[in-house]
Protein backbone atom coordinates (compact mmCIF):
# COMPACT_ATOMS: atom_id res chain seq x y z
CA UNK A 1 0.00 0.00 0.00
CA UNK A 2 3.38 2.36 0.73
CA UNK A 3 3.94 2.41 -3.11
CA UNK A 4 0.13 3.01 -3.87
CA UNK A 5 0.18 5.97 -1.87
CA UNK A 6 3.48 7.19 -3.23
CA UNK A 7 2.38 6.92 -6.78
CA UNK A 8 -1.28 8.60 -6.14
CA UNK A 9 0.02 11.16 -4.53
CA UNK A 10 2.38 12.31 -7.18
CA UNK A 11 0.02 11.79 -9.51
CA UNK A 12 -2.52 13.65 -7.56
CA UNK A 13 -0.09 16.54 -7.07
CA UNK A 14 0.47 16.83 -10.41
CA UNK A 15 -2.90 17.07 -11.31
CA UNK A 16 -3.50 19.61 -8.87
CA UNK A 17 -0.59 21.94 -10.07
CA UNK A 18 -1.85 21.42 -13.63
CA UNK A 19 -6.50 21.94 -12.73
CA UNK A 20 -6.28 23.68 -9.45
CA UNK A 21 -9.65 24.58 -8.49
CA UNK A 22 -11.08 22.93 -11.65
CA UNK A 23 -10.60 19.46 -9.49
CA UNK A 24 -14.12 18.36 -8.28
CA UNK A 25 -12.53 14.73 -6.72
CA UNK A 26 -9.97 12.45 -7.92
CA UNK A 27 -11.22 8.48 -7.24
CA UNK A 28 -8.88 5.45 -7.27
CA UNK A 29 -11.25 2.41 -8.18
CA UNK A 30 -10.89 -1.07 -9.53
CA UNK A 31 -8.20 -3.99 -8.20
CA UNK A 32 -6.13 -1.20 -6.74
CA UNK A 33 -8.77 0.66 -4.76
CA UNK A 34 -10.11 -3.49 -3.61
CA UNK A 35 -6.66 -4.03 -2.61
CA UNK A 36 -6.67 -7.23 -5.02
CA UNK A 37 -4.16 -5.56 -7.37
CA UNK A 38 -1.44 -7.84 -8.73
CA UNK A 39 2.17 -6.39 -8.71
CA UNK A 40 1.59 -5.28 -12.70
CA UNK A 41 -2.18 -4.28 -12.33
CA UNK A 42 -2.64 -0.69 -13.25
CA UNK A 43 -3.88 2.34 -11.25
CA UNK A 44 -7.53 2.89 -12.49
CA UNK A 45 -8.17 6.49 -11.91
CA UNK A 46 -11.78 8.95 -12.20
CA UNK A 47 -10.80 12.82 -12.51
CA UNK A 48 -14.44 14.83 -11.98
CA UNK A 49 -13.49 18.32 -13.61
CA UNK A 50 -15.64 21.67 -13.34
CA UNK A 51 -16.44 23.28 -16.79
CA UNK A 52 -15.63 19.95 -18.88
CA UNK A 53 -15.60 21.37 -22.06
CA UNK A 54 -13.81 18.98 -24.28
CA UNK A 55 -13.39 15.77 -22.54
CA UNK A 56 -10.88 14.39 -25.17
CA UNK A 57 -8.59 17.41 -24.96
CA UNK A 58 -8.57 16.73 -21.52
CA UNK A 59 -8.02 12.78 -21.49
CA UNK A 60 -4.87 13.71 -23.41
CA UNK A 61 -4.01 16.33 -21.25
CA UNK A 62 -4.20 13.59 -18.18
CA UNK A 63 -2.25 11.38 -20.29
CA UNK A 64 0.53 13.51 -20.57
CA UNK A 65 0.52 13.92 -17.08
CA UNK A 66 0.34 10.29 -16.03
CA UNK A 67 3.04 9.54 -18.71
CA UNK A 68 4.77 11.49 -16.96
CA UNK A 69 4.91 9.92 -13.96
CA UNK A 70 5.01 6.52 -15.47
CA UNK A 71 8.36 6.65 -16.96
CA UNK A 72 9.30 7.59 -13.35
CA UNK A 73 7.76 5.52 -11.53
CA UNK A 74 6.61 2.05 -13.59
CA UNK A 75 3.30 2.45 -13.42
CA UNK A 76 0.60 2.21 -15.68
CA UNK A 77 -2.10 4.82 -14.54
CA UNK A 78 -5.47 4.69 -16.74
CA UNK A 79 -7.12 7.98 -15.77
CA UNK A 80 -10.56 9.54 -17.58
CA UNK A 81 -12.13 12.64 -16.67
CA UNK A 82 -15.15 13.33 -16.14
CA UNK A 83 -17.68 16.19 -15.44
CA UNK A 84 -18.56 17.69 -11.89
CA UNK A 85 -21.14 15.73 -10.72
CA UNK A 86 -21.47 12.68 -12.68
CA UNK A 87 -20.18 11.02 -9.49
CA UNK A 88 -23.67 10.64 -8.69
CA UNK A 89 -25.31 9.23 -11.67
CA UNK A 90 -27.14 6.24 -11.52
CA UNK A 91 -24.91 4.21 -14.07
CA UNK A 92 -23.17 0.63 -13.46
CA UNK A 93 -19.61 2.30 -13.30
CA UNK A 94 -19.91 4.92 -11.15
CA UNK A 95 -21.94 2.83 -8.54
CA UNK A 96 -18.67 1.20 -8.77
CA UNK A 97 -16.41 3.84 -7.48
CA UNK A 98 -19.05 4.62 -5.31
CA UNK A 99 -18.99 1.19 -3.47
CA UNK A 100 -15.03 0.41 -3.83
CA UNK A 101 -13.18 3.89 -4.58
CA UNK A 102 -10.75 5.84 -2.50
CA UNK A 103 -10.88 9.38 -2.89
CA UNK A 104 -7.31 10.77 -3.53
Amino acid sequence: MASLDAVMTRFRTALDAAYGDRIERVVLFGSRARGQARPDSDYDVAVFLKSLDDRWREADRIAEIATDLMDDAGAFIHAMPYPAGAYRDRTPLMHEMRREGVDL
